[in-house]
């Protein structure tokens, strides 16, 4: 069986908490996550590749896996998504992951377009198609909307590698969004592992969580802040727990106003400090405008 290298010469891009968290639940769990999606126990990963193509710098898929499919070498590709793809759709980005998968790696390729959000991948057909006499493509790809598997299925299971995705999933019909996740917070609880590594595990599903949770403090108040700050994720929960914060003050302050359409603004601000000034000019400026003119003099 021959080795593939990893494509180390790529330009690294930043990602959000959601694909750094996804990647590294399949980088600890790959077989585990490889047999539920593909829905066979002949598979076994050989190594999780690294994903920034080294072809076009920008262009980065989620997780590709090199695996022995049913006795066969293939790559399998997971392309994580928290909403729609508008800007690209999906059969476009599909198609290009497959085409320099498929350059790179010289073997067959097995996509999942995997959406975290109740609302996203709907529409999203499975296949890009094109239709020009002689110049036929098509390439099919399977949709995953998280929202629609039975998630009760996998808590059972104990599946290590699935679990902190299960908040995602549908949960049993008597269940509301808040029990679900204290449910799957339990579980996830008695799952064996090195107790060092725990904090990170449930810090993975609080993050994962925050897809369908409105509200972040809804969260904190089933996994501790404690676990949180123990994570290495300790920074992004700091400025999640100061960004809830603020709006709540806002809430307060001007309860007419449309607080949680600043949410997205304030999250784009990198530096901690800044959101910090921020909440303290919460309980003294004069009117929502004038906080509105504050966010954007500190870029936003």
């Amino acid at each position: 069986m021959r080795q593939i290298l990893a494509a180390s010469e790529a330009t690294s891009q930043p990602s959000g908490p959601y694909d750094i968290v996804s990647k590294n639940i399949i980088r600890q769990n790959p077989d585990e996550f490889l047999q539920f999606w593909l829905g066979t126990p002949d598979v076994k990963a050989i190594s999780v590749l690294e994903t920034e193509q080294p072809v076009v710098k920008w262009y980065r898929s989620d997780s590709f896996i090199h695996a022995n499919v049913r006795g066969q070498e293939a790559i399998v590709h997971f392309e994580f998504q928290t909403h729609d793809s508008t800007q690209v759709p999906m059969p476009f980005r599909m198609a290009g992951y497959a085409g320099l998968g498929l350059r790179m790696y010289k073997l067959p390729i097995y996509q999942h377009a995997i959406y975290f959000h109740p609302a996203a991948g709907e529409n999203d057909p499975g296949e890009y198609v094109q239709t020009m006499p002689g110049y036929e493509i098509r390439i099919k790809y399977k949709v995953i909307r998280m929202c629609t598997i039975e998630g009760q299925a996998v808590l059972d299971a104990k599946l290590k590698g699935l679990i902190p995705f299960t908040p995602l999933m549908k949960p049993p019909e008597d269940m509301d969004s808040t029990e679900w996740l204290q449910q799957c917070v339990a579980v996830a609880e008695t799952i064996p592992m090195d107790e060092a590594d725990r904090p990170d595990y449930l810090a993975s599903m609080a993050i994962l969580s925050d897809v369908v949770f409105d509200n972040f403090h809804n969260i904190r108040g089933i996994i501790s802040e404690g676990i949180m700050q123990a994570s290495s994720f300790g920074d992004y929960f700091q400025k999640k727990t100061t960004i809830e914060n603020l709006l709540d003050v806002l809430d307060v302050r001007f309860p007419s106003t449309d607080v949680q359409a600043l949410k997205p603004l304030l999250e784009n601000i990198a530096e901690y400090q800044t959101l910090k000034q921020l909440l303290r000019e919460t309980a003294r400026v004069p009117s929502f405008e004038e906080f509105k003119r504050i966010l954007a003099a500190n870029g936003s």
